[in-house]
């Protein structure tokens, strides 16, 4: 199975994935980084804060790109007035 690293930049700044996972093929891989997206923000929202700024860069262990995920575009908010 193909190994993929998901590299994180924020407002903390980056965070490289050293280790990497297998997955199955890159939809996969995008899919896990969209997981990790919300994951991310669920934990900042714990804390008070939201950065929609951030991304997760998913590369293929050759280091080249195979997907961008950005954070604002992993989730819809809703502030109550419609």
């Amino acid at each position: 199975m193909p190994l993929f690293f998901f590299h994180i930049h924020n407002g903390f700044g980056t965070t490289p994935d050293e280790e990497g996972r297998e997955l199955a093929d890159e939809a996969m891989a995008r899919d896990e980084a969209v997981k990790g997206a919300r994951s991310l923000m669920s934990a900042e929202v714990e804390e008070g804060c939201l950065d929609l700024g951030g991304r997760i860069e998913v590369t293929d262990a050759d280091n080249r790109p195979v997907a961008m995920v950005h954070f604002r575009e992993v989730l819809i908010i809703k502030d109550g007035s419609a």
